[in-house]
């Protein structure tokens, strides 16, 4: 049913990933999309008809302000921000300057490749937004929906942070983290078009409209690196980071794995 929904709305549902011990997430229970105050009418009725229990909005207070979603019945909304206020918000309101200074003589090189994906790899520390959405999911509060206005970052390291806990290996928790630039193809391709008046495209212009519109492969790779390098395994990390003993471990697998 998540094919119905535009494709820009980066709906979709963590359904079919294979874990280490054989079993695939399944169907009807994780979903995660960019923000639903963005739904047309058609898609709030498609939305209603998935029967979702929970939803976790990671937006800062700011966004939910501006862009509230939809209230929907039999279903607990909670905003809760998965990063600093204004993450996010504040850069895509002044995109051109953004991109004016990466393409200034001053500074050559790309940089922006390894700020973003500094940022985001700080996300998946001592967060208490995704500590929520373990307690939820523990509880079986599922379905559960998780989004932020775009539906690929604060959404997307979410996203990543479950795989972990099912046991999703890296190359697929990547391919789906990577899946937002697909789905906000036509954001990516407009804001190309749109530079092109302005700059010639070097690869600093193109990281930052990746940055901005997608999401960038180095951040994924940074996030999933650091983890190992700083707890070893990827249970460790959930253990310290999250409190996810063994027994949580197992108990969300059989509640998400089939």
């Amino acid at each position: 049913m998540t094919e119905e929904f535009r494709r820009e709305l980066n709906f979709r549902e963590l359904a079919g990933y294979i874990a280490q011990d054989g079993r695939k997430i399944r169907s009807g229970m994780l979903y995660r999309s960019a923000a639903l105050g963005l739904l047309n009418r058609e898609e709030r009725d498609l939305f209603r008809r998935l029967g979702i229990r929970t939803i976790l909005d990671f937006r800062s207070r700011r966004a939910v302000r501006e862009l509230p979603d939809p209230v929907f019945e039999n279903c607990e909304q909670i905003a809760m921000c998965a990063a600093f206020e204004n993450f996010r918000e504040d850069l895509n309101d002044s995109p051109r300057e953004f991109y004016q200074m990466l393409v200034d003589e001053d500074q050559q090189g790309n940089i922006i490749a390894a700020v973003v994906s500094s940022i985001h790899a700080s996300l998946v520390y001592s967060n208490e937004a995704y500590r929520l959405m373990f307690r939820k999911l523990l509880n079986s509060e599922a379905p559960l929906l998780i989004h932020c206005s775009q539906g690929k970052d604060r959404t997307g390291i979410g996203a990543l942070l479950i795989m972990l806990a099912l046991g999703i290996d890296d190359e697929q928790i990547t391919r789906d983290y990577l899946l937002s630039n697909e789905y906000r193809k036509s954001f990516i391709e407009k804001r190309i078009s749109s530079m092109r008046l302005l700059h010639k495209l070097s690869d600093n212009v193109r990281t930052a409209i990746l940055a901005v519109e997608g999401v960038l492969p180095e951040a994924v790779h940074m996030i999933l690196a650091e983890i190992r390098e700083r707890y070893g395994t990827y249970e460790n990390f959930l253990l310290h980071e999250y409190d996810l003993q063994k027994e949580d471990l197992e108990k969300l697998r059989n509640l998400y794995l089939i």
